[in-house]
């Protein structure tokens, strides 16, 4: 009973540590599955590289049989040719040596040359060349000595002329009687077999009878032996000068097994094959490492395989949660959507409200700009006419003798313009007029201001005639607003400039207004068509001009903007429908 408290106090201490445990036994078990994978594997490639490598090594043996045979008919054919046997007893061979040049080149021989009973060369296909073989001796060659005896000469020998290795074939040259005149023998180089094994993409050797490599994949081996030569056959060597000047080196050649090799300390898949035409051996030498690398590849496909289904499978657990997320995401974001919607609806309601009282405060000023202009005008005309009459009276200059009552009626009769522009309609409808009518007459209306202010008005009108539909003497007030503003904008600018400009463009009339003074700023043409919004000091204006001019040129058709100019200033543009006389 003692012991049940210490049991439960155990039970519960052990999960941590034997979820470690099972865990370190899982990647221990994962490894010796592993490990034995790879055993296995590369058991397996290596037995299936020693069942395949047989028949690759006679494929390799049978083209080099194919390549020593390829010309042996020619020495053959030349030598039963009688401008061959005719060149021997002459005595006269130099006839023969371009017919020679030409067998070669076309039968793709290094050499194919004549030589007499002394060994000498009499006629070579190379006799333009420095190293042309004519003149040269070779009594100490197997070949020669084979075919002066009757028979077919055969043998590998580095040349001691060319210093190029290659497989001589040699054939007597008889007379009808059957007596020997000479021999004719055919080079097939030996380079170009070497550079034919290299392009398999594995090491193969060939070797003749002595164990001496004629021929590899890898030049560097070439002329290593992979046997120790007896005193014997060195001085054979030495006598026939098979290799000229090459130096012969012993290979680091270890054979384990009839199947496995070690060459220069790499071990290899060994297999042999013998060619059929000399006593010569072909070694196909493929790395053990190259199993070994494919086996581990397996496995680390296998592992990585195992790898990918546990990323998967925490890939679709973390799904589902995102999914279950998702869920409530889309809920929380229609509920913002909405909440979006609400608060732009409202921002659009606060919007028509705003557009509501202006448009209705217009109207009440529209409604009491007539009454105001006409019950100030009246006084403001009578006031100006008194100040006219003393100041003629009294020979003075024009606002000299109460210059601030005088600036008050001008700031007086501005804002009764203002309000007269505003209020003022038209009996007449819309009708199509010349444009350039118009704008002369406006122009007229603000000479004296611009000159006053020192303003210089440039206007630039088209000769012929363009015409758009409209009220033209509401079109006027809206120029004549834009060069009044014009003229105010460049208030103490020097050389200040106002200049106007219409063009026909696509079928529109496009008139620019534009001025060399302090610009826009940062506002815009909906800035500045806002009803009573004004960037002019108190008592030059109540900001009506602009949006007054904007809706003149809507019910025209038009369109309306402005933007800063690039040095200075500001440009309005204004752009119009083109009509025709007869759309009257």
């Amino acid at each position: 009973m003692t012991d049940t408290p210490n049991t439960l106090m155990a039970i519960q201490g052990e999960p941590t540590p034997r979820r470690g445990v099972y865990l370190a036994a899982a990647v221990f078990g994962m490894f010796i599955v592993a490990f034995g994978s790879y055993l296995a594997l590369t058991a397996y490639f290596l037995r299936t590289e020693a069942a395949q490598t047989p028949e690759r090594a006679q494929f390799f043996a049978s083209s080099i049989d194919d390549a020593l045979t390829r010309l042996e008919h020619l020495p053959y054919v030349l030598s039963i040719d009688e401008s061959t046997l005719d060149a021997l007893v002459s005595g006269n061979p130099e006839d023969l040596n371009p017919i020679l040049a030409d067998i070669a080149a076309r039968a793709g021989a290094e050499f194919v040359y004549v030589l007499d009973l002394n060994g000498k060369t009499v006629a070579s296909s190379n006799y333009r060349d420095p190293d042309s073989l004519v003149g040269n001796y070779y009594t100490f060659r197997p070949y020669f000595r084979d075919a002066v005896a009757g028979g077919a000469g055969r043998f590998y020998a580095v040349g001691v002329t060319t210093g190029r290795p290659g497989y001589f074939i040699a054939e007597p040259v008889r007379d009808a009687a059957g007596t020997i005149h000479g021999v004719v023998t055919v080079k097939i180089g030996f380079n170009d077999l070497s550079r034919a094994l290299s392009g398999n993409g594995e090491l193969v050797l060939v070797a003749d009878g002595q164990g001496v490599v004629l021929a590899s994949s890898d030049p560097d081996l070439i002329y290593g032996y992979m046997s120790p030569l007896s005193e014997g056959n060195r001085r054979t060597l030495e006598e026939q000068q098979q290799f000229g000047d090459e130096t012969l080196f012993p290979l680091d050649w270890v054979p384990e097994s009839d199947r496995r090799a070690r060459l220069n300390g790499t071990a290899y898949v060994w297999t042999k094959a013998y060619l059929e035409e000399e006593d010569w051996s072909l070694h196909l030498l493929s790395e053990v490492r190259n199993s070994r690398r494919q086996a581990l590849l397996y496995v680390a496909g296998g592992l990585m395989t195992l790898l990918l289904l546990t990323v998967a499978a925490a890939v679709y657990r973390a799904a589902q949660l995102r999914s279950a997320l998702a869920i409530s995401n889309a809920d929380r974001q229609r509920l913002t959507r909405e909440i979006e919607e609400r608060r732009i609806a409202e921002k659009k309601l606060e919007s028509a409200r705003s557009e509501l009282a202006q448009k209705e405060q217009l109207a009440a000023l529209g409604q009491l700009s007539a009454s105001i202009t006409h019950e100030l005008g009246q006084p403001i005309s009578a006031m100006r006419n008194y100040l006219v009459a003393e100041e003629i009276a009294a020979n003075a200059e024009p606002n000299a003798l109460w210059p601030q009552l005088s600036g008050l009626l001008d700031r007086m009769q501005r804002i009764v313009d203002q309000l007269r522009l505003f209020g003022r309609t038209s009996a007449t409808g819309a009708t199509v007029f010349p444009v350039q009518d118009t704008v002369q007459a406006a122009v007229q209306l603000v000479q004296h201001t611009a000159r006053d202010a020192g303003t210089r008005l440039e206007i630039d009108l088209p000769e012929a005639p363009l015409t758009v539909r409209g009220r033209p003497e509401r079109f006027e007030q809206v120029i004549v607003n834009l060069l009044r503003n014009g003229i105010d904008a460049t208030q103490g600018i020097a050389d200040a400039r106002v200049a106007l400009s219409m063009r026909e463009e696509a079928e529109r009339v496009v008139l620019t207004v534009a001025d060399n003074g302090h610009g826009l700023g940062d506002l815009s043409i909906e800035d500045l068509s806002k009803p009573f919004f004004s960037t002019k000091p108190s008592g030059k204006g109540m900001g009506l001009g602009l949006a007054i001019s904007g809706q003149i040129i809507n019910e025209m058709g038009g369109s309306f903007h402005a933007k800063n100019n690039i040095d200075r200033g500001a440009m309005f543009v204004i752009a119009l429908p083109k009509m025709g006389l007869t759309d009257a």
